[in-house]
């Protein structure tokens, strides 16, 4: 099987593509880079959104402060390699959008508008906090939670096959086909070609002994941007606040806040976030998640499955745990 790994200073992300042929591998890349090459102001979906590239535009100038999103995504990249010895690679700024939400929308992460990061484009579009409800800091400090969100879903590991179809069962329908790809991993996660994961939905429900693995994967990027944020956001004083800036601020950095202010938020928390935070916590917290996070990035288990069997005493136990009964690991894995 032939295999071409692309270098993230070069793709801008952490990817392979594989494929039985040299051709295969010929026809992912450009299929990709065809999408990649389009403007993504396609996935915007509220009017007159701007990219991040737009560093001097008075627009974006009056939405955020520029200067401290600039400070504190690069403080947070500096953590990151300090704290998980991991290495994010940013989305480019002409690729991530923003837009303002309607006068009735609070905006933010949490917003009915907000599409977040699409790996087929390398893109993201996201809301910022209405200028209604959260002052200026507070708009920075939030958008630098949506855009270190993306970033880390950007840097996780990826692969993508070419997919394997057999013959079509009538001309009507082979002449309506379409060569595609598909991404085969993600992180610690795979599907097949049919679109089967290998974690089932339901495994959260048993958490913290098991948990879907994508879940996992989300529930950790926001516990690890959560911390970055509280060790940044300090000088950003309660003081003078309004009720609804501080519930904001504190759903931001996890801090108890009130349900019936941020409901979305809470819903999120209870569905994502609580059964992520007992799943850490029941096998080993912070240095845990260090090795998560660590194998999000590489796309390399094997760290995982042997700290699985050494905390169960159970041969293969990452498979037992994890693995949907059904699902059978692609033969490169």
């Amino acid at each position: 099987m032939f295999e071409k790994r692309l270098c993230g200073c070069c793709s801008g992300a952490n990817e392979i593509f594989i494929g039985g042929t040299e051709s295969d591998i010929k026809y992912i890349e450009n299929y990709l880079s065809n999408i990649r090459a389009l403007d993504p102001i396609e996935i915007a979906i509220l009017p007159n959104p701007i990219n991040l590239a737009s560093i001097n535009s008075n627009i974006l100038n009056e939405i955020i402060d520029v200067g401290l999103f600039r400070r504190s995504i690069d403080f947070c990249f500096k953590l990151c390699r300090e704290i998980y010895a991991v290495k994010i690679y940013p989305i480019k700024d002409d690729r991530y959008y923003i837009a303002q939400p309607p006068d009735d929308d609070i905006g933010g992460f949490y917003s009915s508008h907000i599409l977040g990061y699409q790996y087929w484009y390398h893109a993201a579009f996201v809301v910022v906090l209405n200028s209604r409800v959260a002052d200026k800091k507070l708009r920075t400090i939030e958008l630098v939670r949506g855009v270190l969100h993306d970033y880390l879903h950007h840097s996780t590991f990826r692969s993508f096959k070419r997919a394997i179809r057999m013959p079509s069962i009538s001309s009507k329908i082979a002449k309506h086909r379409i060569p595609e790809i598909y991404r085969e991993q993600y992180g610690i996660n795979f599907r097949n070609q049919g679109g089967l994961s290998y974690s089932s939905v339901s495994l959260t429900c048993q958490s913290p002994e098991t948990i879907n693995l994508n879940l996992l994967m989300d529930g950790v990027i926001i516990l690890i941007v959560a911390d970055l944020i509280k060790r940044f956001c300090d000088s950003y004083a309660f003081g003078n606040k309004s009720e609804i800036e501080k519930e904001i601020l504190k759903e931001i950095i996890l801090d108890q806040f009130d349900a019936s202010i941020l409901p979305s938020a809470f819903n999120f928390y209870k569905e994502i976030i609580e059964p992520t935070k007992l799943f850490i916590d029941r096998w080993g917290g912070q240095d845990f998640m260090v090795l998560i996070l660590q194998a999000m990035i590489s796309g390399e288990l094997s760290k995982l499955k042997k700290f699985f069997e050494k905390e169960t005493g159970i041969i293969n136990a990452w498979e037992k745990k994890f693995k949907r009964l059904n699902f059978n690991l692609p033969f490169s894995f």
